[in-house]
């Protein structure tokens, strides 16, 4: 090794140690359906190596192809889209780096024959050229790789590291950090396939999205010393007839070429038998079953040297195949054959038969029969005879070979058993599963720990729920008081409305819905709605004559009134319009005249707003005509449409006069509206106030020939966008045919899933049901389950602002909140309950409301409910939607396979009676178009400034000031033509013209363009956006034909709208980065270039008035930092002016000499000076007003802040600021708030967010940096969305919903989409992707089980938790499907019983019992639940705490330790534990030390046991189900190997058929004798589902885990030091708090249930354990909570010392929020638990649980302490 390339593998090894990825969900949170690409090599080391595959005595090649079909398989069977591409250069690191020399012969050749197979594969599935699977390229280098990521854009490279446990690094680890360092280059991730997690329908991978380029990296061309494969040389060229091979097998032709060069290069003699040997191990492997195939290896140094000469010639042999392989040597014969060359040789079967022909042992006949055909092929080819010799036994006795094979094959197992398991519910579900039960033996199982038998819920006194609540207390009140103020002011900002001016719509119980005043308000009126005629007005009065001469004098007068007010409207318009005229710019006339018509009452728009409506045509008319003449036609456009909307708008306006409709009669000929499209009925006549220009033109200068290309190119968001929209009473809006099904099925009552986009206008669905659930009656609940806490406010604030309803009942109300760390009015009183998944699970689950709340529920409305799909909590929901007990409204805007996620909502709802229906709308209100951001080179800020123009729509209007804006065409993007869901590309009408100029350009005789779809043949007059769409979905039809086929000209079409419609250059180069090569790839930005470039963007934003805009980064500490540098840069800006401006100078010397004077003025006078009352008044009335009265040097200057003052005072910012005061909130964001910024993401303050939502919402803030948690629902609207830096997260899911944030409904009519920092390609592949599918979870989790049969016990017979029993067993699940679905879940149900039992967890009759309880309480963090109760009841935890032998400390450490272990654990991947710069001197090692003996021990046997127990449930599962179906089917490709004969001989080393194991992995010598849960669900046979998330265990370091783990809790108990785990644990920033507080849940958690589990008279239920179940966000926070006072024990006189629900509930928030202050600890200390525990169930006095809920409390204190630190 040079000393070059010692200094490259230095640098790349130091390079890789500070990379840290982070594990991500490639379904859910990343991928989706996006393409990816796998490294073959990777791919191959990584199954081999983890599937324990034989290299070394055999060489089991049809393992290893099953090994990476299966990893493949289970890639495919969730969705992902994937290709495997090998680079020739590195074909050495698909074998581990120890392996010998010697035998890597074996692993190049597996390379080989895996490329082909891949690429067989996909020809058998596809058919086509999109379905290729495997790429070969010469290297990651090379220009053919680069045009394959030209052609099919990716997201990421999975590929291995190199990890191995060794510290040394390897050869081959450097160059996996090469392939990686060099893939990051382009702008792409990588992901690690050694990190690999299958966990239901997820995919959880290590990901690496960036990291610094190495400089002066030359590229690796030599990379190892491969040997170069034998090539038909002159000697070896072999003119072979291949047509007298008359077999269909690849693999036969395959080995007799192979075997001929063999015999052509090597003595014949020593390699006849071999190669016989060969030949006859191959006619076995054809006709015999693979379960027959598993031998044992062979002990081979006993045989002398003969060793040597068969691996030799297995060597050669070898060599061969791979160049045969290599050359299609198949491709020759002129004919189809089966490929199966992917089972050419078996190492142990072809060793065991050589060693009874080496040993003159005999040979079948048939077997020989069988052979000779290819052995004659052989024969005439080589000219060499393998039968014709003396030593080979041929045994015509058929049976008795038969006999021996099956003796030695026969196997005898034992049957398995059971616990007598027996449930009312259960029984009948259970009853296919047959079982044999025993009673258990006490002399088999674990030693007695404690007599804890007492039922947990039984051991509490019983819950009334009509006790009176006790009233809360003083502060208690005031806490209320301040969060309902709060709340009001939140919901104003909401509904636009301030303070007490929100007017609740008043709900009668059985009133017909009415709308309020002042929901009308907000709707146009039209003239027949307003003072009714005479003939109506008598037709209301016949019955009542009496009141006729009252009424038509009323009318008189109000008519009177009318007129006279006319009059004077009429005057001061004609004034105004004098003034407005005099403003010669005529874009502040423009919005002068604008800010008029807006402040117009209702009636005075009737009487005057067409003539002012006018007067805005006609400004727009005469800039068209300045624009026009001054710059050129198509500049004007973009005002020319305003001029169009206008005119549009005016002629739908009540009141039009003659002379209105002539001027707009005339003004339409400029914009190209017929004149049938205008009113032209009778109309009053009044004289205008202004002449309008229009009338100054002729009629040919008016004329536009082109009109309808101008009305789409440029009118897009004006046109008119209603979809079969009529009046509706039942809303104050006339709503869509979608929207009135929408209406009609809640009404009947029906079910409901709706997809529609944001802003189509979904968001009254939810307020619909609400109210008629309301007024309906007094009891009926209505439960609204948003995903985020920031939503569920937003939501009850809504509620509040539009409902109120006075009820009879104490403790009843509208609304309540309801989430995991605390409540708004009583959650079970309300009738609107605003919620959290995991809470309403816990309460639909909870024994108390069985029977009471939990039968009032009568809708449920899942909002977002794509989040089914969440990694985390997409369980819940899915759990959540399968429970339901009453219909369903399930939104969302982002679903990928509506229709089969539909059809299983359909099963479920209807299986329980309800109705269901899928509603689907996939067209937004506003359009958005998309642009990528190039600030201009070497930018300086220094200063806002903007030009006054129109407001056109859109960053690209044709008038623009910059051009850094890049518009993106929705077809350009589609640069990968597999995977293409033209649905979802949403086209505004000026793109589907470019689209069919574009296609009309490129046709061609093959691939013609229909006339009919002319848009001057499809539109007549002016065209709506319903007809719009019609003639999309028609050229989209012909663009799917034109994609699918490699010859059309689809490509020229992509390149002419990817570069603006020009023509030249070549298609097929993309210009993007991921067709460039590294070298010539500039370095990435830093991040100070990023910043740079972010505050060029929102400068540029707002010099084209593209403000407000929301700017999404998906990394929080990134947030915060991107508007901490614009702040800096706006603060030094502004500074450096005011330095040198004389003119600011000048104004601060007049405000000081100002103040001076202000201030001598308020000294006191002399007594003898003294003014009276009256001389003060007139002084203070004659006083001039100062300009200096409102003069702050320290306000930010306008030029130096984004913040626009004219929607919020100061006054009022100061409100809000001071709203903030006692928060522990960085002072930063104040400044930053006051010139308009803001972060917002999940880790800040909740009311600082609050406070942002609301200034956004008033239009004072006007940048907002936020992570994606803001797209989830939250209500703010802006103009632009901007992706600002790439990320893991920013998946085409999360694209979606942050996109739709622009352009919402009501506020713009279209929307803008930015990216900067983010490559073109990138930016593509997130426009173009195709949303993920749902595809749901496993949903039977053994917590479930235990939770479910408690609700069950406890509720007694009640029908609504028979009802949640019977939803969650019978009906189909979204993740599995199809009748082997019930069958898995079943035996799943049966055992994970089974499980609970042998756990002391389940009684026979399915009681829970023991700790039962805290199990159901600690579900969230299964399966170390189950691992932290072995370690329970095993005694550890009592034996630890009663040690004496141990100190306090001593004990904590121990216990911190252990519970390190078990939860919230993070693998230590590239984490030294020796780093030499660690700077904190306490931090320990940052592996985690290795668990105490005694823990281990006890965890160790509770995985085996569990082990056993799933085992016997695949044993089970295969008996009832399975019987005698082969397992012979390689899972990706369907091929069936082998035959289906029994073997006609035995071998040496024949081992029994496994019956749980695959036969596949039986090969290696592998048995049923698992060593781990792991290797049982990876290995077990095809039919059985296993899925491993679902089994009760985790593994344990170092058994089950390779890799060590991260011992950041355990420094932390020991440091308390916060930054010392991102420095040195390199915990990223943004996740340390979250991960703290995680852990701090669950010791909360802990104490809570062992102190309720202890104290037999406690009232804590599962539904009181939601308040321990999370942990609030600040002290400061005056979340208002139910328990408010303690109370005291009526049993006792002294007060009861007990964990005060309170103070955890007030200092903590839930997992999207961030601790600020300190926080009180537990009211008690380990000495006053004991005090509290006065009456407990144990039996023998035993009282060690004592010392363990004592030593929890103190470990939760002490952590606790360490965590609030960090935050006070």
């Amino acid at each position: 090794m040079s000393d070059q390339d010692r200094d490259i593998y230095a640098k790349l090894a130091e390079w890789y140690a500070n990379i840290l990825p982070r594990r991500v969900d490639i379904v859910g949170d990343f991928g989706g359906k996006q393409l990816f690409l796998i490294d073959g090599d990777s791919l191959l080391f990584h199954c081999i190596t983890t599937s324990g595959v034989d290299y070394d005595v055999g060489f089991q090649l049809l393992h290893a192809i099953f090994a990476v079909e299966s990893f493949l398989r289970c890639l495919q069977s969730r969705g992902c889209n994937f290709h495997v591409v090998f680079f020739d250069n590195q074909r050495e690191l698909c074998a581990p780096s120890i392996a010998p020399t010697d035998i890597r012969y074996k692993y190049r050749m597996t390379r080989a024959i895996l490329l082909r197979h891949l690429q067989q594969t996909a020809k058998v599935d596809g058919g086509n050229d999109n379905a290729e699977l495997a790429f070969s390229f010469p290297s990651i280098d090379s220009h053919e790789f680069y045009q394959h990521l030209a052609r099919h854009p990716a997201s990421f490279l999975l590929c291995h590291d190199g990890h191995t446990e060794s510290e040394q690094i390897s050869l081959s680890q450097t160059l996996f950090h090469y392939m990686i360092h060099q893939f990051l280059q382009l702008r792409h991730s990588v992901a690690l396939i050694s990190g690999t997690e299958f966990k239901s329908s997820r995919v959880i991978l290590p990901m690496i999205t960036a990291a610094p380029k190495i400089a002066s990296l030359r590229p690796l061309q030599t990379l190892w010393p491969t040997p170069i494969l034998r090539g038909p040389d002159e000697p070896l060229q072999l003119q072979l007839d291949l047509a007298l091979y008359e077999g269909n097998s690849c693999r036969e032709l395959v080995t007799a070429v192979a075997l001929c060069r063999v015999l052509k290069l090597q003595s014949v003699e020593k390699y006849r038998l071999i190669s016989a040997a060969i030949v006859l191990h191959g006619v076995i492997m054809s006709h015999t079953r693979l379960t027959e195939r598993s031998l044992a290896a062979l002990e081979w140094p006993t045989w002398g040297n003969s060793t040597a000469l068969h691996d030799i010639f297995l060597k050669h042999f070898c060599e061969e195949i791979t160049f045969l392989i290599s050359s299609n040597i198949e491709d020759s014969l002129h004919r189809a054959l089966s490929w199966d060359v992917f089972d050419i040789i078996d190492g142990r079967l072809f060793l065991s038969l050589y060693a009874i022909l080496s040993k003159g042992g005999s040979i079948p006949a048939v077997l020989v029969d069988k052979s000779k055909p290819l052995i004659t092929c052989i024969e005439k080819w080589s000219g060499v005879s393998l039968l014709d010799f003396n030593t080979l036994q041929i045994s015509t006795n058929l049976d008795a070979e038969r006999s021996l094979a099956k003796s030695m094959t026969s196997r005898d197992l034992p049957q398995a058993t059971l616990l007598p398991f027996n449930h009312e519910l259960l029984n009948e579900f259970l009853a296919p599963v047959h079982l044999q039960t025993s009673q258990l033996d006490e002399g088999v199982t674990e030693q007695k720990i404690f007599q804890e038998l007492t039922h947990w819920h039984n051991a509490k006194k019983a819950i009334d729920p009509k006790r009176i609540p006790k009233k809360p207390g003083f502060y208690a009140r005031k806490r209320t008081q301040k969060f309902m103020a709060d709340t009001l002011v939140y919901s104003a900002s909401l509904t636009n409305a301030t303070g007490k001016l929100i007017e609740p719509k008043t709900i009668i119980v059985g009133a017909p819905a009415r709308t309020s005043k002042k929901t009308l308000s907000n709707h146009t009126v039209t003239r027949s709605s307003k003072v009714p005629t005479g003939h109506d007005a008598k037709k209301k009065a016949r019955g009542s004559s009496g009141k006729d001469s009252a009424h038509e004098a009323a009318l008189l007068t109000q008519t009177r009134k009318l007129e006279k007010k006319s009059g004077a409207t009429f005057r001061h318009w004609h004034t105004v319009a004098k003034q407005l005229s005099q403003e010669e710019t005529l874009t502040k006339r423009f919005q002068r005249t604008i800010k008029h018509f807006s402040a117009l009452t209702k009636e005075d728009k009737i009487i005057i707003g067409p003539e002012v409506s006018l007067y805005l045509c006609d400004t727009l008319y005469r800039a068209w005509e300045e624009q026009k003449a001054t710059t050129n036609s198509t500049q004007a456009l973009g005002t020319k449409s305003l001029l169009f909307n206008q005119v549009m708008q005016t002629s739908i306006l009540p009141g039009l006069t003659q002379e209105v409709i002539a001027a707009l009669q005339t003004m339409s000929l400029a914009v190209g509206i017929p004149s049938k499209e205008l009113p032209n009925g009778e109309s009053t006549s009044r004289q205008l106030s202004f002449q309008p220009r229009v009338y100054e033109a002729s009629n040919n200068e008016l004329r536009y020939p082109r009109a309808l290309e101008f009305q789409l190119g440029y009118c897009g968001p004006f046109l008119e966008r209603s979809f079969d929209s009529c009046k509706d009473d039942r809303v104050p809006f006339e709503p869509d045919a979608w929207q009135r099904s929408v209406l009609d099925s809640i009404d009947a009552n029906d079910s409901l899933f709706i997809v529609a986009p944001t802003s189509s206008g979904k968001t009254f669905i939810s307020f619909y049901a609400m109210e008629a659930i309301l007024r309906e009656d007094d009891d009926g609940v209505l439960v609204y389950v948003a995903p985020t806490k920031a939503l569920v406010n937003q939501i009850a604030a809504e509620v509040q602002a539009r409902f109120h309803k006075t009820y009879h009942h104490e403790g009843r109300s509208v609304w309540a909140i309801h989430t995991r760390d605390y409540r708004v009015n009583n959650p079970t009183g309300c009738q609107i309950l605003v919620t959290v998944p995991h809470v309403l699970q816990i309460m639909l689950l909870s024994p108390l409301h069985a029977n009471t709340w939990s039968k009032r529920v009568k809708r449920i409305i899942f909002d977002e409910v794509h989040c089914i799909g969440q990694a985390d909590d997409g369980i819940i929901w899915e759990q959540l939607l399968v429970m339901a007990p009453c219909p369903i409204i399930a939104l969302s805007a982002t679903v990928g396979n509506p229709e089969e996620f539909s059809e299983w909502l359909k099963i479920s709802q209807t299986s329980k009676g309800f109705k269901f229906k899928m509603i689907t709308h996939n067209t937004r209100y506003s359009d958005l178009r998309a642009f990528g951001y190039v600030p201009q080179e070497q930018f300086e800020f220094k200063g806002l400034h903007r030009s006054e123009h129109f407001p056109v729509p859109g960053l690209d209007r044709p008038n623009r000031t910059t051009s850094s804006f890049r518009f993106v065409h929705p077809v350009a993007t589609l640069v990968n033509r597999t995977n293409i869901d033209l649905e979802e590309l949403s086209l505004e009408p000026r793109d589907a013209l470019s689209l069919w100029e574009s296609m009309k350009r490129f046709q061609t005789p093959s691939f013609p363009l229909d006339d009919s779809l002319d848009p001057y043949r499809v539109f007549s007059g002016v065209p709506r956006k319903a007809d719009v769409l019609a003639w999309t979905r028609q050229l989209k039809a012909v663009l799917a034909t034109w994609i699918r086929d490699t010859t059309s000209p689809f490509e020229k079409v992509r390149y002419s709208l990817s570069t603006g419609g020009q023509a030249n250059g070549n298609p097929n180069e993309d210009t993007s980065q991921a067709s460039r090569k590294p070298s010539n790839t500039p370095n990435q930005p830093t991040p100070r270039q990023d910043k740079i470039s972010v505050l060029a963007l929102l400068c540029d934003l707002h010099k084209e008035d593209g403000l407000p805009a929301i700017l999404f980064n998906y990394d929080r500490v990134d947030c915060e930092r991107v508007v901490l540098f614009v702040l800096h840069q706006l603060v030094a800006a502004e500074q450096a002016w005011k330095k040198s401006s004389k003119d600011w100078q000048k104004d601060i010397k007049d405000y000081n000499e100002w103040k001076a004077s202000e201030d001598k003025k308020k000294m006191p006078r002399k007594a003898t000076e003294k003014r009276t009352k009256d001389e003060k008044m007139r002084e203070e009335a004659s006083a001039d007003i100062s300009r200096w009265e409102l003069f702050d040097p320290e306000w930010p200057l306008d030029q130096f802040s984004f913040a626009d003052s004219t929607r919020l005072g100061r006054s009022e910012l100061h409100e809000f600021i001071a709203s903030l005061e006692g928060e522990n909130i960085q002072p930063y964001l104040f400044l930053a708030l006051r010139r308009g910024l803001a972060v917002h993401h999940a880790g800040m303050n909740r009311r600082y967010r609050q406070v942002v939502e609301i200034l956004f919402r008033k239009g004072y803030l006007t940048a907002v940096v936020a992570t994606g948690t803001l797209a989830l629902g939250i209500n703010m609207p802006c103009k632009t969305v901007a992706f600002i830096g790439d990320s893991t997260y920013l998946t085409a899911l999360n694209y979606r919903q942050a996109a739709g944030r622009a352009g919402r409904r009501g506020f713009d009519l279209l929307g803008n989409v930015v990216f900067t920092n983010i490559s073109r390609t990138r930016a593509y592949e997130l426009m173009s992707s195709r949303l993920p599918d749902l595809r749901g979870h496993f949903p039977l989790t053994t917590t479930l089980v235990l939770r479910v049969l408690g609700l069950v016990d406890a509720a007694g017979q009640s029908n609504f938790a028979s009802g949640i029993v019977k939803s969650l067993l019978t009906q189909n699940r979204l993740y599995l499907g199809g009748e082997e679905a019930g069958q898995s879940i079943q035996h799943h149900l049966r055992f994970s019983v089974e499980y609970l039992q042998r756990q002391r967890l389940l009684s026979a009759d399915g009681r829970p019992i023991n700790f039962a309880g805290l199990v159901g309480h600690l579900y969230f963090t299964e399966n170390a639940v189950f691992a932290f109760h072995s370690l329970l009841k095993g005694g550890y935890f009592h034996d630890l705490c009663s040690d004496d032998s141990l100190s306090p400390t001593e004990k904590l450490r121990t216990l911190g330790l252990v519970m390190a272990h078990l939860f919230n654990r993070i693998q230590a991947r590239n984490l030294d534990s020796k780093q030499p710069g660690k700077s904190h001197a306490d931090s320990g090692s940052l592996l985690l030390p290795r668990l105490p003996k005694d823990a281990e021990d006890l965890l160790i046997r509770h995985n085996t046991e569990t082990l056993e127990i799933f085992k016997t449930y695949a044993s089970t599962y295969i008996d009832q189900y399975l019987g005698d179906t082969p397992d012979r089917c390689l899972p990706l490709s369907g091929i069936a190997v082998g035959g289906d004969e029994p073997r006609v001989m035995g071998l040496p080393g024949d081992l029994p058929p496994t019956k749980l194991r695959s036969p596949f992995s039986a090969l290696s010598g592998h048995s049923d004798d698992f060593k781990s849960i792991h290797e049982l669900c990876s290995n077990i046979r095809s039919g059985v589902f296993l899925e491993e998330s679902a089994v009760p265990y985790i593994p344990i370091w170092p058994h089950d885990l390779s890799v060590p783990l991260n011992s950041y809790i355990y420094n932390f108990l020991k440091h308390g030091d916060y930054a010392a785990l991102t420095r040195d644990n390199k915990i990223k920033q943004g996740d340390v708090w979250f991960l703290l507080k995680d852990f701090s849940l669950v010791l909360a958690t802990i104490v809570a249930s062992l102190t309720n589990f202890i104290q037999a008279d406690n009232n804590m239920d599962d539904a009181d354990l939601i308040d321990i179940e999370d942990v609030g966000e600040t002290p400061d926070e005056y979340i208002p909570h139910q328990a408010s006072e303690v109370p005291k024990d009526e049993g006792n006189s002294t007060t009861r010392h007990k964990l005060s629900k309170k103070k955890v509930v007030e200092s903590w928030d839930d997992d999207e929020d961030t601790s600020d202050e300190d926080t009180a600890s537990l009211d008690q200390t380990h000495d006053t638990a004991s005090t509290s525990i006065e009456s407990s169930t144990w039996e023998k006095g035993d009282k060690s649980l004592l010392h363990v809920l004592r030593a929890f409390t103190l470990l939760k204190e002490d952590f606790d302490e360490k965590f609030h630190k960090v935050w006070a």
